[in-house]
Parts: C-alpha cells; structure tokens; sequence
C-alpha cells in the first residue's frame, strides 16, 4: 500500500500543480470547452484514484469540485469568480492533504463542509443565471478513462536515477581515457572500428539517459498563474500574466534549484513593480499590467526572462534608500556608476518596500534570489527601463549534462567550446583569412564575409604563453544561440570529446565568461566556455581590449610576416594511413552523418544541406555513424575527400621528393621524421572535373524557345543542368544575354530571340534528317545535343 500511496501523491501533485494554472485560464474564457474538459478531467482522476485507497476527505473534496464543473459542461450552472474560487479553494485543500498524507502516511481527521459548501452557496446564488457554456457536446465519464488509459509510463524513484545518470558519466569518461590510449598506441585499424561502434552505443545510451533527466519547463510555468491571480486581487491591481516557451526542457534538479527563485521574483513584480491603478493612468498606461515570463535555449543555457511593464527600478531612489538604510554611505554613493546603483538590491537587508507586509519589505529578497542562481552556476542580470517596466534575466548552465566539445588551447591552459556552436574552424595565417586592425579593434575576414576577431587570452585577461607558436594559431568562426557571430583566436586546437558539464564555483560563474567546468580524459580540470558571455564582456570592456591588442601589436606583426608560409593538413585514413594535404585548398571540414553519402551514376556523392558534392571514394562507409569530409575548393568546385581525423596543422617542409608520374600522391616529405603522401589537388579535380558543384554564374545559361507543350522545361532542361549548363526559367525576361538558343519548332522561321551574334541549336521531332542539309539534332538523342552545345560555346559545359 506505501508504494501505491507514493505513486497517488506524486500524480495528484503534477494534477494540482496544472490544473491552478489551467482553472485560471479558464476564468479567463470561460467559452473555452477545452480547459472545461481538462480541469474536470484532474479532479476526476483524484476521485477515482483516493476512492481506491480509502481517502473519503480527498474523495469528497474533488467529487464537490467535479459536480460543480460537471454543472457547467451540462450547461446548468454559469462560470463566474465565485465558481473558480471555490473551486481553487478545493484544489488547495487537496494540497494541504496530501502534504500531511505524505508526511505521516495517514489522511488526517477534518471538516471540509467550509470550502465545499463555498461551491453549493455559490451554485443557489447563480441558479437563475443565463448559461454560458450551454449547447457544447458533452463527454461521458467514460471518455476520461480511456484517456487515462492512452498513457503508458512507469515512475522511477529519483535517487535511482541519479545513480543511472552518474553510472553513464563514469561510463563517458572512461570512454574518452579508452580513446586517448587507442590514439596514442597506434592500435589496429579494426580494433579501432570495434571501438567506435561501442562509442556509439554509449552516446545512444547517454543521450536516452540525460533525456529522462530532462522535464518541460512548463511545469516550472504552472503554479505562477495562481500567484499572479491571488495576489494581484490581495493588492487591488490588474494583470495580465503570459508565458512562453514552456517547451523549452530542462534538468530536473537545475528547475528544482530556480522554482524559489522564480516564484519571489514574479511576487516582487507584483508588489513593487507594477503601480496602484491610479498611479498607471496618470501616467497613461493601460489599467491592466503585464508580466511575462519566457523562457529559450542559448547555447547550452537555459534563459528565463521575467518582465513587467511598472515603474521600473529608480537608481537614484535605490541610493537614497540604500543610504537611508546604512547599507552605504554618501561617499560611497557618489562613486557608483549606473549598473552599481541598479545591483543594490542585491545587497543583503535591502528593501525597496515602502512598509512591511505579507508579501515584502523584511529586507530579506533579491540577496537570496541572487546567492541561490549563483550556486548553481547561474547569472542574474537586469534590465531596467525607469517608467517603463524591468527585466530580470536567469541565465543558468545546463548542469550534470554531456556535450560534444571542442577542446582548444590559450595562455597555456585548455579551455572547452559546445561543439554545436562551432561554424568552422581555420588557420589564421591561411590563404582564405585577412586580419584588419580598425582603430583599437581587429576583424578577420573569411572568403569575404567579415567576423569581430576575439583573441582568447585578451578576453581572459592573460599574455600568450611563451611556448606558442604565431605561425600555428587557429581561428574558430563562433556562431552563439543569439547575437554576432565572430571570430576566435586561439593558440591551437586539440580533439573534440564528449564532456560531462558541471557548474564551477559563483565567482567564476559570475565573471559571464564560462558556462561550467568539465573533466575530459586526461583527468585536469577545464573550463567551458560561454561563448555568447565572452562577446558580451568583449563588447562592455572595448578600451581594454584595444590596449591589449596594442601590447600585442609586436606578436600581430610576427604573425603577418609568417602568411606567406605554405601550411600542411595532417590527417588520418579509414585505414590508419598518415597523409597531408595544403591548407590552402581545404574549404573546411565536414562531420556528416554517414547516411548523407550515397551512390549515384557510378559515384560517391555526399549531401550536405541543400547541397550535392561528388566524393572520392570508392564505396560509402559501412559504418552508421558519422564521416569526416575534407573539402578541396579550387574557387569554382568542391571535392569532399573523406577522412578518418585530422591530426595536426604544420608548416610544409621544403624538400619534397617528387612522385614519379602523377596520381593521388605528388609526392613524400618527412614531417617529425616519419614520412607523409602528400595528395596531388590538381589531380583530384581533374578527376572530377564537371562532377563537383560549380560556381553558377561561370556556365554557360541555355534559353529553350518555342517550348509550347512544356517539353523543353519537363524533358529538356534537366538534362541541360546535368551536363553543366544554365537554363533560363520559362518567360524570363532578365536581361543577362544567354550563349545558346535551343528552338524547339520545325517550321524552318527563326525564332524571334535569336540574333546573328547567338548560336541557335533546333531540335526535330523526327529520328532521320530530312537530307544532307539538315543541321537539325533529333530531341532524343543526347550526345550528338551535347556535342553541339560545347562546339557552340567553346566546350565549357560536360
């Protein structure tokens, strides 16, 4: 019976937490059938499930609330304030049960005629009334249980859930050691296989556990429509409460940890920041107030904005008060800048209540708000608009959770990036990037698109460490959940891994620059960062970090000096072979699914979003997971070459012994005195000449005319764009001059595009020519159309 009683008290309390949320909704709109439908549904479900256990106060209780609402959807009884607060009275009587039933097992004695005859007084009161819900469909009872039965789910104690949780984050770990060794050992090319495909398992694993951690942050949402409606009627005041991205999901521990922090700040909202109702219309706002509370995924953080549109914080009031209050003196004021005076309701014993009530003014508030998202790794920053409302924003780390990493080196020390905010990464002193000074700032320019150029060790604070070498650094193009993307500099780059986030201590959580701490394989500490924190401190410290760049200036010029350098891509085969290629032709490097590469027409062809790019290689990859893609720009095509790791970045040996007929290898050099194949660029795109995507406006644009019946465009046309041509769409009237005209009509008249300076193709209907003369190509037979085409515009189609 103790494990039935468990289960009743953790579904009731889920039920009661929804149904205070959806009871307020509906007396909003009281039209709304659904909600109806919903909140009957909650007390039904209680009845039957304490009648079960023998609760009669709990079964009495929801069966007075359930004949009540069971009135309305039958059209006999109208939905009012009265209704809805009777009923919210049984929803908290049924909260103070169960508490005290979880507590000590059994349901107390008591009288609940108090809250119940609210609803039977109510109902003599609105007898009479017009009904407002009537000629809706009625659900029978026995609709609910089948509802009911729809779901299938079993409730796991949480303490077993951590352990599973803790048990998996051993399992990564020991994983990421495993891989170390495999990489430094030179094992077996199968016995790595066998590996991955265990790695992969453990990420399915992972991923399915972190899952069942994670909840819906609605449920954090759902108490806070109650709060507003009872308070907001304590205070005398109108508001109007929204939330949105309640779909938004979150570590159950971490919503545990915020639910208090949440709450006080909604309550403060209410009592400090929105005005009396005379106070909004002397000032021209609408008597009914707004507060919102939303809540959306930034990177690995979790955002909850919570807003009003009341008097805002005053700085200068704050100062007055905090002086008033002995928290500072006059001296101290006058020294504080704008930000410094709005954090002084952080300071312990601060109040900005004008009297002690119920609900504020004991100087015990924002301080612990504060200290309690510091502790678990979170940041609470606001934004004020005096008059107009406040902001209060609940940065918070996604804690105990695993991530794919980027781990990178700056200052001597190793840092962490959430792979997923990774575009691309670079060579800074490659053929593709441009470093601009402008003013106490730098930009890198990358292929034409320009990015803010953030140097890791200026943003922290520290010097480069001596050991770095300037002609090595690397560039990673960052792309945050929100905001500019930009370019980071670091000394050099190291392996993805799969990381196992936790918060890092309040201080270094609140210097907005890192987002937890992780432990990877070699056992040492490393910070993660934040990556939209640290464009943010880059834009507030902006004199700083001109005069660093400026001491940096000597290093920068070194840097410039060693461009012309030719750059090697070290990286690995499938089969372990160690082989490199010039930076300099290297676009990026691809991870795609494995699935993204297929065969076609005899080869390998890999799809990379909306993209389709030929591969070399002989067959696809047997394995399901992922593939690692070099991809070779010549600055018209693209080849993917694929690729088992990159290893390293390093400058090209000089002495290059030659290969001696040309091929995929051009050559051998020693790098670390072990021999490397250098691959032959030429000779790969000569391979694939006309098989990679080329650039569109380079071909050669085809005009069909006298395409009556849609053949050209239905028949035609594909076969044109396979060979490598441009097709002007159907009545295009851009004024590019087209290179070919293809006239479909057999009349002999020229068609009126053409003129003597474009080349004219006709098309027949029929498979013999009508004689000698007849210069005319029979529409089905492909090659001899082709070979027109590249005799009529110099051969640069297929």
């Amino acid at each position: 019976m103790d494990d039935l009683l468990n289960d009743f008290l953790a579904e009731t309390a889920e039920i009661l937490a929804e149904a205070g949320g959806a009871i307020v909704a509906w007396e909003a709109d009281p039209a709304d059938r659904a909600q109806l439908d919903a909140i009957f549904r909650f007390v039904h479900t209680i009845k039957g499930s304490s009648g079960f256990l023998a609760l009669p106060r709990v079964t009495a209780l929801s069966h007075a609330a359930e004949d009540a609402l069971d009135q309305v959807r039958r059209g006999h009884r109208t939905p009012n304030a009265a209704l809805v607060s009777g009923v919210l009275g049984i929803i908290d009587r049924l909260n103070a049960l169960c508490a005290a039933l979880g507590q000590d097992g059994v349901e107390p004695a008591g009288d609940d005629r108090d809250v119940i005859g609210v609803l039977s007084e109510e109902q003599a009161a609105s007898a009479n009334a017009p009904f407002a819900v009537a000629g809706v469909p009625l659900r029978r009872d026995d609709d609910f249980g089948a509802d009911l039965q729809s779901w299938r789910s079993i409730r796991v104690p949480l303490p077993l859930l951590d352990s599973v949780m803790t048990g998996v984050t051993d399992i990564v770990l020991a994983r990421n050691e495993f891989a170390r060794m495999l990489r430094e050992s030179g094992a077996d090319p199968s016995l790595i296989a066998s590996f991955d495909r265990l790695s992969d398992s453990i990420a399915g694993m992972r991923q399915s556990v972190s899952q069942m951690r994670m909840q819906r942050i609605d449920k954090l949402f759902a108490p806070l429509p109650r709060i507003v409606r009872d308070l907001a009627q304590d205070l005398g005041k109108k508001i109007a409460f929204q939330t949105s991205g309640g779909e938004v999901e979150l570590d159950r521990e971490m919503m545990e940890n915020i639910r208090d922090p949440l709450i006080h700040i909604v309550r403060n909202a209410i009592d400090h920041g929105i005005e009396p109702l005379e106070e909004r219309v002397a000032a021209g706002k609408d008597i009914t107030a707004t507060i919102s509370v939303s809540a959306r995924q930034s990177g690995n953080q979790i955002e909850i904005e919570i807003g009003d549109d009341g008097r805002g914080l005053s700085p200068d009031t704050l100062v007055a008060k905090a002086i008033a209050a002995r928290v500072l003196t006059a001296n101290e004021a006058r020294a504080l800048a704008p930000k410094e005076k709005l954090n002084l309701i952080f300071r312990p014993g601060f109040s900005t209540a004008a009297k002690v009530t119920s609900v504020s003014g004991r100087g015990v508030g924002m301080d612990i708000v504060k200290a309690n998202v510091e502790k678990i790794g979170g940041v609470v920053e606001l934004r004020n608009e005096e008059g107009r409302g406040l902001t209060i924003l609940l940065r918070v780390p996604m804690t105990l959770t695993i991530i794919s990493g980027l781990m990178v080196r700056a200052a001597g020390q190793y840092f962490a990036i959430p792979r997923g905010a990774v575009r691309e990464i670079l060579l800074e002193s490659g053929d593709t990037v441009r470093i601009d000074r402008v003013g106490g700032g730098e930009f890198a320019t990358v292929r034409g698109e320009q990015y803010p150029l953030l140097r890791l060790e200026a943003v922290l604070g520290r010097g480069r460490h001596h050991g770095d070498d300037v002609d090595d650094r690397a560039l990673v193009i960052v792309r945050p959940g929100q905001g500019q993307s930009y370019a980071l500099s670091v000394a050099a780059i190291h392996d993805h891994e799969e990381l196992v986030i936790k918060p890092a201590a309040p201080m270094i959580m609140a210097t907005g620059l890192y987002a937890g701490t992780t432990l990877p394989d070699n056992g040492r500490p490393v910070l993660l960062l934040d990556v939209q924190g640290m464009l943010a401190a880059a834009a507030i410290d902006a004199s700083e970090a001109g005069r660093s760049h400026d001491r940096m200036a000597e290093s920068d010029a070194e840097l410039l000096a060693a461009r012309n350098a030719a750059q090697l891509l070290l990286f690995r085969e499938a089969g372990g072979r160690v082989r490199g290629v010039r930076l300099s032709v290297i676009e990026r490097v691809e991870e795609v699914p494995a699935s993204a590469l297929f065969e076609s027409a005899g080869r390998v062809q890999a799809q990379i979003g909306e993209d389709i790019f030929a591969v070399h290689a002989a067959k696809t990859p047997a394995s399901d997971g992922t593939q690692k893609l070099l991809r070779l720009h010549d600055g018209c095509s693209v080849l993917c070459y694929p690729i088992a790791e990159v290893i390293d970045i390093v400058r090209l040996p000089d002495a290059v012994q030659p290969s001696v007929a040309p091929g995929l290898i051009a050559g051998v050099v020693l790098v670390g005195g072990e021999p490397v194949e250098l691959i032959d660029p030429y000779w790969l795109m000569e391979q694939y000449a006309g098989g990679a995507a080329a650039l569109a406006d380079r071909l050669p644009l085809c005009r069909i005319a006298d395409d009556h019946d849609g053949w050209g465009q239905n028949f035609l046309a594909p076969i044109l764009r396979s060979a490598g041509y441009r097709v002007a769409p159907d009545g295009d009237d851009a004024d590019e001059a087209h290179d070919v005209l293809l006239c479909l009509a057999e009349d002999g008249e020229a068609p009126d595009e053409a003129t003597n300076d474009i080349p004219v193709i006709r098309l027949r209907n029929s498979i013999a020519a009508t004689g000698p003369g007849d210069d005319t190509v029979y529409r089905y037979d492909r090659q001899a159309l082709l070979d027109a085409l590249r005799r009529q515009v110099g051969g640069q189609g297929r």
